[in-house]
């Protein structure tokens, strides 16, 4: 554990978690001792609600994937608990053609939650091996599909959850106290999730899954993970939520429920895990008042008639003006930690010396390329992209691919990476043949990137950014990795909010951090002028020198290219037509008419 909060990030994390749980406490305490029974009723609803909101919160903020069948999950919980719980005589005369196992079934509130959040959890892990490969759009509507399902299973299999009658007789066990514990322990849960390597990264797939991919995550596991979590903490608060409620039916468990659910996480904040909660009040105080209003209110002589439907009209108000005037919710991506910081900046982490070694790679035990492409093909319906394009890296050298707009060096490092599979030809790494892999194992098996258009996860903290990628997370390195960027003094910056020479730095940083053994770079001086591009040229070098990695360079900025690298290799038309040293590809007429165009070239002669 103290390893685990020995990071800056996660002892704030830590820190939020106790304020937030302290109010929770202090909320409580008030109630219970000052409040009446409605006020304490209303409370309970409360902190139950918080609960499953945040059990949305880890699978829907965390990946940014939306989720509309997480509410079946809570009716898994409500269902299995009550069968636990109500007493065997009371159970024989509602369902009596249970199971043996759960007819005689009695028992006490933590087992009975912590045996519905396990059975949850598993049947989340079946359904989510199929559900969690899908595109985001096509998941939100299988999860539609998943919640209708659970309806008609709750209506229908009558031998067990007595249909649309319900259940009774489930013992009052849910107190305040009871629910503020829980709602701890989610909090705790759903924070420290956000903050470990797993959460980070489902974090980091959310803002952008193929620089995920690319810089190593396996962003379906990741997802997965957060999916089993996530359904298991939704069964667990229908848990606790049957121990309160006594009796309930199939029709608890449908749209109104995901709808109320949904609202408490959109008003307070998707992504923040204090937004939840907020949420979570904010919501369930106007559900308590309006309901009132519904039933009919007296004011002094007046009284006003039942109008049927109010607490779903406000609501659905709420949403439209919280999408309006603040699409990230109230919270934003902030926790309650952050509403401290603002009052303060912190102390930003000096990198101290630039010239730390992050450990060299180990050379390959072959003819000494770490990287080598052999006769690679790429179609893309009729068009040629790449057409027996072969490529050789070692260990150490710098290699720049240059060519026309159009002529296949983005697609040669999409087929390198793994991004794109070739139509022939194949790709070794440090001596493996790679061809196949998908881009998060070719990442760990060390080639990182960078990309023409800049694929920062751009919510995310500078920090964050590299953090993401580092497989045991050590701010040694990522402080160290920052510092040699230039980058220390906006490390708690979010990344969308630095300038573009910064986010360039960024990128590559992120990309340092692996350690890899080669590294792509594509356009990495796009947009930068003279003396940004020295600057890059300098940097460049020192990564090849500290870690001793192979270096692919793309670059539109030929000063910068044959400054820079040992060998240039010239692609047109998916083909290469060059390759050598810069000299002998600046004097290549080949080179020049593909530059400039015949009839120049036979005026001008080499540039």
């Amino acid at each position: 554990m103290r390893e685990w909060i020995s990071s800056p990030r996660r002892r704030r994390a830590m820190l939020g978690v106790g304020m937030l749980i302290a109010v929770l406490v202090a909320l409580t305490a008030a109630v219970v001792a000052l409040g009446t029974d409605l006020s304490r009723r209303t409370l309970i609803v409360f902190l139950l609600n918080a609960m499953l909101v945040l059990g949305l919160q880890v699978f829907i903020g965390d990946t940014g994937i939306v989720s509309f069948g997480h509410v079946a999950f809570m009716g898994m919980g409500a269902y299995l608990t009550a069968l636990l719980t109500i007493p065997p005589r009371v159970k024989a005369l509602q369902v009596p053609d249970l199971v043996a196992l759960l007819a005689h079934a009695h028992l006490g509130l933590i087992p009975a939650v912590v045996v519905s959040a396990l059975v949850t959890a598993l049947v989340a892990a079946v359904l989510g091996g199929g559900l969690i490969r899908m595109q985001e759009g096509a998941m939100a509507m299988a999860t539609l599909a998943l919640l209708v399902i659970a309806y008609a299973l709750f209506q229908n299999w009558e031998s067990v959850t007595r249909g649309t009658l319900g259940l009774f007789g489930i013992p009052a066990d849910t107190t305040a106290w009871v629910a503020l514990a829980g709602a701890a322990v989610f909090v705790v849960v759903a924070r420290v999730y956000k903050e470990s390597r797993a959460g980070l990264r489902v974090r980091a797939a959310r803002e952008d899954p193929l620089a995920a991919k690319a810089l190593g995550t396996n962003v379906v596991r990741v997802r997965y993970g957060a999916w089993i979590l996530s359904a298991s903490m939704m069964g667990a608060a229908g848990s606790l939520w049957a121990l309160s409620v006594l009796a309930f039916d199939p029709n608890q468990f449908f749209f109104a429920a995901t709808f109320s659910l949904l609202a408490m996480l959109v008003v307070g904040g998707k992504t923040s895990v204090t937004g939840a909660v907020l949420g979570a009040a904010v919501v369930t105080f106007l559900q308590d008042t309006l309901s009132r209003v519904e039933q009919g209110v007296r004011i002094g002589s007046i009284e006003l008639p039942r109008l049927t439907g109010t607490v779903d009209f406000v609501i659905a108000l709420l949403i439209i003006v919280s999408l309006i005037w603040r699409p990230e919710g109230v919270m934003g991506r902030r926790e309650i930690e952050d509403l401290l910081r603002r009052f303060r900046r912190s102390v930003p982490q000096k990198g101290g010396d630039q010239h730390v070694a992050l450990g060299r790679v180990e050379a390959p035990a072959n003819d000494g390329a770490v990287l080598s492409a052999e006769a690679i093909d790429k179609r893309f319906q009729g068009l040629i992209a790449l057409s027996g394009v072969s490529l050789t890296v070692a260990t150490g050298e710098i290699l720049g691919l240059i060519g026309p707009n159009g002529s296949g060096k983005t697609t040669l490092l999409n087929v390198v990476s793994g991004i794109l599979p070739p139509d022939g030809g194949r790709v070794r790494l440090g001596g493996r043949d790679v061809t196949s892999l998908p881009p998060h194992q070719v990442a760990t098996l060390g080639l990182a990137r960078t990309f023409q258009n800049i694929r920062l996860f751009s919510h995310l903290t500078v920090r964050e950014n590299v953090s993401a990628v580092i497989d045991d997370d050590d701010p040694a390195v990522v402080t160290r990795v920052l510092g040699w960027l230039q980058l220390d003094d906006v490390a708690d910056e979010e990344a969308a909010n630095l300038p573009y020479g910064a986010q360039r730095r960024l990128e590559i940083a992120r990309a340092v951090a692996l350690r890899p053994r080669v590294l792509l770079l594509d356009e990495p001086a796009a947009g930068m002028n003279e003396n940004e591009s020295d600057g890059l040229v300098r940097t460049i070098r020192q990564i090849r020198d500290e870690l001793g990695c192979g270096l692919v360079v793309i670059d539109h900025d030929l000063r910068l290219i044959m400054q820079l690298c040992d060998r240039i290799q010239v692609l047109d038309q998916g083909r290469t037509i060059a390759i050598g040293s810069p000299k002998e590809v600046a004097d290549d007429p080949a080179v020049i008419e593909a530059y400039i165009g015949r009839n120049e070239a036979e005026v001008t002669g080499p540039p």
